[in-house]
């Protein structure tokens, strides 16, 4: 009998509705556990946290992904210990957790995220099938390895590529590098690994801006967040090769000066040149910027926080940052050869 643990912290897939109407994550990891079972597995829940996903700051996705990574260590240091770990957590923020339990992952256990579009008191609830999906996917030998996942309606997705794309649908996540593997009447498939990079200690530094860019913006936003002291800045650039708006680049370039900067596109797929080009002319070129990469700016922005949260300095930083960022955009590219 092989042994799965749930690491429980709210969301919707222990949410139910009260008789004021209003609807509360009630549901503990127990009963949480209890809606769903897999043959020749055995879960043991534990509560981290029960709140809605979206009230969670970025230092307690960071625990929540430290914790599913001490388990995970647990369970490849001991036969005795859990064959895989298993999250579940709010929609809302999932692809953030997943996205730190990825980097912080050290160990072949498999450590798999889950949640629900649907309450759990909601007939039609997708919870159950989805946590049993999960378990299935933590539990098996060929999860072994490939780092952190998501599973969702069916879907086995790296949780380096993981992102939400259906705001209410119940196949709400897509994995932007093409799924890994699908869960099914058959078992659970593995088709393809996912690139993995190098690993962080977890340790944040949340003094990382974030910026986004539309058209016709000037600086002020950036040089405000500059005021303020911060540490590092991440620019959603518009969709494409990183374009900047023209009044928008003296701020971001007097950023890139000061502190580690870093310039994502808006569009979820494709890659940036390692060095940012902003499109015709290559505006930014010279500017100094780092590049997502493969990333959206969303997992720029966490990627930054643990470089710098690692880094004697912020050359260090940046080159951590770049390593990683340069790291996963290569895997990515190795897989879909």
């Amino acid at each position: 009998m092989r042994r799965v643990t749930i690491l429980a912290t709210g969301g919707t897939i222990s949410t139910t509705r009260g008789n004021d109407g209003r609807t509360a994550p009630t549901l503990s990891g127990r009963e949480v556990s209890a809606l769903t079972a897999v043959p020749g597995v055995t879960l043991v829940s534990r509560d981290l946290v029960r709140r809605p996903s979206w009230a969670l700051e970025p230092a307690e996705l960071a625990g929540i992904a430290l914790t599913a990574r001490d388990e995970a260590r647990a369970g490849s240091a001991d036969a005795s210990g859990p064959a895989g770990v298993v999250v579940t957590h709010g929609t809302t923020t999932l692809e953030y957790t997943a996205f730190l339990a990825d980097l912080v992952l050290d160990v072949d256990t498999p450590v798999v995220l889950t949640g629900a579009m649907r309450r759990a008191d909601d007939p039609a609830a997708d919870g159950p099938a989805n946590l049993r999906d999960a378990v299935a996917v933590a539990a098996s030998e060929e999860a072994r390895g490939l780092g952190a996942l998501v599973v969702f309606a069916g879907h086995i997705i790296a949780a380096r590529r993981a992102w939400k794309a259906h705001r209410t649908g119940t196949d709400a996540f897509v994995d932007l590098g093409g799924d890994i593997g699908r869960v099914d009447q058959a078992g659970v498939r593995i088709e393809r690994a996912p690139g993995r990079g190098p690993c962080f200690s977890g340790r944040l530094d949340e003094r990382v801006a974030f910026v986004k860019a539309v058209p016709g913006m000037d600086g002020r936003i950036v040089e405000t967040a500059l005021a303020t002291g911060v540490h590092g800045l991440v620019v959603e650039a518009l969709p494409g090769a990183g374009g900047i708006p023209p009044r928008m680049q003296p701020s971001v370039a007097a950023a890139a000066g000061a502190i580690p900067t870093v310039v994502a596109s808006r569009a979820p797929y494709g890659r940036l040149a390692d060095v940012p080009g902003g499109g015709t002319g290559d505006p930014l070129r010279e500017l100094d910027l780092l590049s997502a990469g493969s990333l959206t700016a969303e997992q720029a922005w966490l990627l930054l926080m643990a470089a710098l949260g690692d880094a004697e300095d912020d050359e260090d930083a940046r080159a951590r940052f770049r390593a990683a960022a340069t790291g996963i955009t290569e895997a990515d590219s190795e897989v879909k050869a």
